[in-house]
């Protein structure tokens, strides 16, 4: 049996991140097993075909603000990270729009854009610098038993750990949580998928982001290194365009969307999610706390996802580090009980927002359609609307 103070299961970005954290918050002498079921290909993963995540100025702010001890992951990050300066949000087909910029708020920037394979390097070259830090892949949890005092985990290949808290960051339908008597529930379905992928333009994006609201559902485009752009296209008609050739889906994009950015001259792989909104009935039970989209699964819009769960992340290993120090068991019911409360508000609030958003703008009923219109038109025409509007963007 091995003892460590945190076992985290799924060894991922959200996972990595929460182990570095707790890690730099108690000075590294927390001992920390990330299990891992299979070894990432980051060269696979990457280049034109890489996946991305959108992450909040906020975001970077508190990377940079509360650094990780011995790897500023802000710093790092924005090293491999495209800049978002100026964010455009429309309803399709009518007159309301808004510009968000960067520099009306005296800002670098609003945002920035990372591909996820640049970022998992990055993440396990820090985690390999960690003698504090083990890595079990690639494994998988077979079984778990919890009593009063610890948790006790049984490996496929037969190791066995044993910690003070067990955290599940293992994503969608979170088996550990599931194994811990805790369900995920399907809160809503928008009926919908989301196309994902890569496009290279035959101008510069100038580190622009779109954001429309079209019939068929919401319309991304992020900006990426050189001419390329992270697309994130909702719709109902989403097998009919992963089953396009390639000519063809670039002209569908090209009719969607308009030339404001010049031609469309390549695609990547693309790949489709089913959208979802989904969250863990608890955040917290026995021994357990529970991250990450096992958490929480959001619509996409406004990409608020992956921003939320890091604010989760920092909560928890703020307050199980503080609980470290000061010499207190970190499986504390009651510590966890502080984590769900301190996280709560926003995570409804983020929920009911994106939810809200995509219920007000799939409606076709005139009165609401003059309402989001004239929403958008005040945004464009009033400083502090868009001050509103970019701060809850921003993450703060």
């Amino acid at each position: 049996m091995q003892q460590f103070d945190v076992v985290i299961v799924g060894g991922a970005v959200t996972g990595s991140v929460l182990a570095l954290a707790l890690s730099s918050f108690s000075q590294h002498k927390m001992s920390i097993a990330i299990i891992e079921r299979s070894l990432p290909d980051y060269e696979q993963q990457g280049g034109f075909d890489a996946r991305s995540i959108a992450l909040a100025f906020g975001s970077l702010q508190k990377m940079q603000k509360r650094p990780l001890v011995g790897n500023n992951l802000g710093a790092e990050i924005e090293e491999i990270a495209t800049p978002i300066k100026q964010i455009q949000v429309a309803d399709k087909g009518h007159f309301g729009k808004a510009t968000l910029k960067a520099s009306e708020q005296n800002l670098p920037q609003l945002g920035a854009v990372v591909e996820l394979a640049k970022l998992g390097k990055k993440l396990t070259a820090c985690l390999e610098k960690h003698a504090n830090i083990q890595l079990f892949c690639p494994n998988e949890v077979v079984e778990i038993q919890r009593s009063l005092e610890a948790c006790e985990l049984t490996l496929k290949n037969g190791e066995r750990l044993r910690c003070a808290l067990l955290v599940a960051a293992d994503g969608i339908q979170s088996k550990v949580a599931k194994q811990c008597g805790v369900e995920t529930l399907l809160v809503r379905d928008y009926g919908q998928s989301a196309v994902i992928a890569n496009v290279e333009l035959n101008e510069p994006h100038q580190n622009q982001a779109f954001e429309y609201f079209t019939e068929q559902g919401p319309f991304a485009l992020l900006p990426l290194s050189g001419k390329m752009m992270s697309l994130v296209w909702c719709t109902e008609q989403a097998s009919e365009l992963m089953q396009l050739p390639d000519s063809e889906f670039l002209a569908r994009l090209q009719q969607q969307f308009g030339w404001k950015l010049g031609q469309f001259l390549r695609v990547s792989k693309r790949f489709v999610y089913p959208l979802i909104l989904q969250k863990a009935e608890s955040h917290i039970h026995h021994r357990l706390a529970i991250v990450g989209n096992a958490a929480q699964m959001l619509h996409p819009v406004a990409g608020q996802g992956f921003n939320l769960g890091l604010r989760d992340l920092y909560t928890l290993a703020e307050l199980v580090a503080q609980a470290f120090n000061q010499g207190k068991d970190i499986g504390e019911f009651s510590l966890l009980a502080e984590f769900e409360r301190q996280r709560s508000q926003d995570q409804d609030q983020m929920m009911k927002a994106t939810s809200g958003l995509i219920s007000i703008f799939s409606c076709e009923m005139l009165p609401l359609q003059l309402l989001r219109n004239f929403g958008l038109f005040a945004v464009s025409h009033s400083k502090m609307a868009r001050d509103v509007v970019t701060h809850r963007a921003l993450g703060w």
